[in-house]
């Protein structure tokens, strides 16, 4: 708990951003000097609310708008960067967790490439359409108590835990001693979020 309250201690305003896509409410975005990194305060008790929207592209397979039939462009191309990537450390046992699956597009080409796959999802519709796939997913991190993994990989995902620091503890008691972690997550220094500001897609508060 004291590490977790790490999170909020000497915070100081960086930029205030509304949910444009379900809530249209304002949200404060703060920064700790400490740890370098950017957090939403306070983070609303009902977070799980937010997501309920079927603009949340990563959740569906919809290819109607332009917007979405873009996005799964880029999409089929970082996959393939992913997968490239994955298979670049040449494991051995080759067992992979991706935590954060969406529909489980990422784990079907792992799973194409020879891998073991195993993932963590908690969008019951983004499970669903995954399951179509061959993908079954669990709804919860502390179901996986099995094994230990090549690699867990958090593509955008970090960024939208609350328990950050039990988080981290827990996906540190899942890999393997020379196992890889691989996190990505927006980077509020780049050029897109200084043009865009409050605009910027990363920050999609809450």
């Amino acid at each position: 708990m004291e590490d977790h309250n790490n999170l909020y201690k000497n915070l100081t305003p960086f930029l205030n951003c509304i949910d444009y896509t379900v809530s249209k409410e304002s949200f404060e975005v703060m920064y700790n000097k400490d740890l370098d990194m950017l957090v939403t305060s306070p983070i609303p008790k009902d977070l799980h609310n937010y997501y309920k929207s079927d603009d949340y592209i990563s959740h569906t397979d919809n290819k109607k708008s332009v917007v979405e039939k873009l996005y799964y462009i880029i999409k089929k191309y970082t996959i393939y960067n992913k997968v490239k990537l994955i298979n670049s450390f040449n494991f051995e046992r080759k067992n992979i967790l991706d935590i954060g699956a969406g529909t489980g597009d990422f784990l079907k080409v792992c799973k194409q490439n020879g891998w073991n796959v195993r993932g963590i999802e908690t969008s019951k519709r983004a499970i669903r359409l995954a399951k179509q796939k061959g993908i079954n997913l669990e709804n919860n991190l502390n179901k996986i108590i099995d094994k230990k993994y090549d690699i867990i990989t958090l593509w955008h995902v970090l960024e939208h835990v609350t328990n950050l620091y039990e988080y981290i503890h827990k996906i540190k008691s899942l890999l393997d001693d020379n196992g890889v972690l691989i996190i990505a997550v927006p980077n509020y220094k780049s050029y897109d979020s200084k043009f865009y500001k409050e605009f910027w897609a990363g920050y999609d508060v809450p």
